[in-house]
């Protein structure tokens, strides 16, 4: 449905300052645009991973062209560019996590399974607190205390640690209940069919 693929998205995310930011966006993206056919939140999850592209490239980019023989720092040639794709970036990334919570939580909810509910109470929870932390260090990095920044930067692995554990309880869950509910119309229409054929060929016996 989907998970098994946001969750490679999520370990792309986790080697994002390694510049494969740029291949977690398009995970994300298609992984949650597969599982919008079971809720439309995840689709507006999907358009939202869609925004944390351009820091991909620009990190991509920060870290390749030296590499190539262009002596530039992208990063401090273009410092407004930097500010706003870093900040684009966890903006998008709450709102992919925000729509993502709220579909399995609806889902959670419809199914009546308290403890994928509370996991995505929780995982909203945790994350936003995380983010509003790494918006306000984009913004007033200068001003803050390096051990807070220290932090900052061990939360961010331990938060995409935490959103790809989440993507895959939903993945077990969510994913092999629908497809175990799958299997179960499937066998049915198939026992239907049985019946009806034998109820036929009963009554063709009959009439000879």
């Amino acid at each position: 449905m989907g998970f098994g693929i946001a969750f490679l998205g999520y370990c792309f995310l986790l080697l994002h300052s390694a510049g494969f930011g740029l291949l977690a966006a398009p995970f994300l993206a298609y992984g949650f645009f597969l599982a919008s056919r079971l809720e439309k939140r995840f689709l507006y999850a999907s358009v939202s991973a869609l925004f944390m592209l351009p820091r991909g490239l620009f990190v991509l980019l920060d870290l390749f062209l030296p590499v190539l023989g262009v002596d530039v720092n992208v990063a401090k040639e273009f410092p407004l560019l930097n500010l706003g794709t870093y900040l684009l970036f966890f903006i998008a990334w709450f709102f992919m996590l925000l729509y993502q919570c709220t579909a399995v939580r609806t889902i959670a909810v419809a199914n009546d399974h308290t403890k994928l509910k509370n996991s995505a109470n929780r995982q909203l929870y945790f994350s936003s607190l995380f983010l509003v932390l790494a918006i306000t260090m984009v913004l007033f990095g200068e001003l803050v205390d390096g051990r807070v920044q220290i932090f900052a930067g061990i939360a961010y692995y331990v938060v995409v640690l935490m959103n790809m554990f989440f993507t895959h309880t939903c993945f077990v869950l969510i994913t092999s209940e629908a497809q175990y509910e799958k299997d179960k119309e499937m066998v049915a229409e198939h026992n239907r069919r049985v019946m009806e054929r034998r109820a036929k060929d009963k009554e063709h016996s009959k009439k000879k």
